[in-house]
């Protein structure tokens, strides 16, 4: 019953009253972080090694969403943004990297990376958003004890039901690399596995040496890990949290974000030499 009404509300008649119901309940659940966060910023320090790496794509509001919380918790902040939307957003104390329009996610991921000359980078999608629990510092000192990790994914809290993506499960693309460690053994604090969310600290020389292929504006996420696999450990510390609040009922948006043929066929020749039917 529960699947139905969630595709009425999303896809059907009932879309109209989905909007207003998904935004608004959004919107008060950041006001109620917002007020339960007032006060916190003192205790974060921002480490002067990492900077913040943001890829976005025609979403202003929502990409000065997450630069305002990330300048409540942490204002001294390194922030870079990859932006190819048709008006890239300029603000201030953000280092912009312009890109021609919709040049996709890896492009503008490497084009980030490119600029940055700290040793650690913190992957962060547009639609993120800081709160009480994105501790960078524990994170951290956790890669500096070991150095042997590469990429420390961080929980992601998808609003508004809290949800989170066990990456446990989450599979890559067929491959003969070995990893590096077994997935679930621990280093520390944190567990090793194959995969995580697209909010992670890493070691920027790292990750430079695996990239993302600009063949892939959107499916980049499972091609990225597959081909670090074996290349660099990759772990989950649940500690470091972010809030996920995307906006499902922008219908431009979410059309631009569906063009996806074109790397499914990239994707599908690349791991099972076929191409896909479209």
């Amino acid at each position: 019953m529960a699947r139905r009404l969630s595709r009425w509300f999303y896809y059907g008649k009932l879309r109209p009253l989905g909007r207003i119901g998904y935004n608004l309940t959004i919107a008060l659940e950041l006001a109620w972080h917002r007020f339960t966060d007032l006060g916190k910023t003192s205790k974060m320090d921002s480490p002067h090694d990492i900077t913040a790496v943001i890829k976005t794509f025609e979403r202003p509001k929502i990409l000065k969403r997450l630069i305002r919380s990330i300048h409540h918790f942490y204002p001294q902040l390194k922030i870079v943004v990859a932006d190819d939307s048709r008006k890239p957003v300029t603000i201030p104390g953000v280092q912009l990297v312009t890109l021609p329009y919709d040049s996709g996610v890896s492009a503008g991921r490497n084009a980030a990376l490119k600029v940055v000359n700290t040793k650690y980078v913190l992957m962060l999608d547009d639609d993120f958003v800081f709160f009480r629990n994105t501790v960078l510092a524990p994170a951290r000192e956790l890669m500096e004890r070991y150095p042997e990790i590469n990429i420390l994914g961080g929980k992601v809290i998808n609003l508004p039901f809290y949800t989170s993506t066990d990456y446990r499960q989450a599979e890559l693309f067929p491959n003969d690399a070995k990893p590096l460690k077994t997935p679930g053994s621990r280093i520390g604090t944190a567990e090793v596995m194959d995969k995580v969310a697209n909010f992670y600290l890493a070691r920027t020389e790292s990750i430079r040496k695996v990239g993302w292929d600009e063949q892939l504006k959107r499916l980049d996420h499972a091609d990225f890990f597959t081909r670090a696999r074996g290349k660099l450990l990759t772990a989950y510390y649940p500690q470091m949290q972010i809030l996920h609040a995307q906006n499902l009922f922008d219908d431009k948006y979410q059309r631009l974000r569906e063009n996806i043929i074109l790397d499914k066929n990239v994707l599908y020749q690349r791991y099972y030499h076929i191409k896909s039917s479209g």
